[in-house]
């Protein structure tokens, strides 16, 4: 019978797998340069992106400067359950952003923190991403216009791509894709 926190440990570790992969799609790197850059073998950083084993924040870590993504909003989309996250704040280093305007938060305010009520910080957090919400999808929307007349994205030489979450796939029962059976080979398909 599967204890509570072991069917937690599997559909945390198959969000995490999901939200490596969402990255990868964007930002494609070997597996082998990515295990290097981890310090672990090859076979430890294919159970790492397969979701093995417990949650190891230190590898998630180095995996961001690794491969140039926001390693916050890698362990953000695993929590929330929208492993798509990794891959849509891993240019703009969102979750990062965060962390330090929080830490400059915490040392401007102290322990005074501990007064505000839940219903504030829930107001808060709303405007915020109301805020943030009708930004994006303002620079969405001109985004979209620019390149319905031919032209380029304004942030890179080629258009920005658009994840669509359902062609993460699910993850296998053992966890590992077929890339990661076959050999080491990379997720687009190439061997090195």
């Amino acid at each position: 019978m599967m204890r509570d926190s072991d069917s937690d440990d599997k559909r945390r570790g198959q969000l995490l797998s999901r939200a490596l992969r969402a990255v990868r799609k964007i930002r494609p790197a070997t597996s082998r340069d990515l295990a290097r850059a981890l310090g672990l073998s090859l076979r430890g950083y294919q159970h790492f992106e397969a979701g093995g084993g417990q949650l190891n924040i230190g590898h998630v870590m180095r995996f961001g400067p690794a491969i140039d993504c926001d390693p916050i909003g890698v362990l953000a989309a695993v929590h929330i359950g929208h492993p798509e996250f990794a891959a849509y704040v891993a240019q703009n280093k969102a979750m990062l952003a965060y962390m330090i305007a929080l830490e400059d938060f915490v040392e401007e305010t102290g322990p005074a923190i501990a007064r505000l009520e839940t219903t504030v910080w829930a107001r808060a957090y709303r405007a915020m991403f109301k805020t943030l919400a009708a930004e994006a999808l303002a620079a969405q929307a001109e985004s979209d216009a620019l390149l319905a007349r031919g032209g380029h994205h304004p942030d890179c030489d080629q258009p920005p791509q658009t994840l669509d979450p359902a062609r993460l796939g699910p993850v296998p029962e053992d966890g590992r894709r077929q890339d990661e059976v076959d050999g080491d080979e990379d997720a687009d398909g190439s061997t090195r």
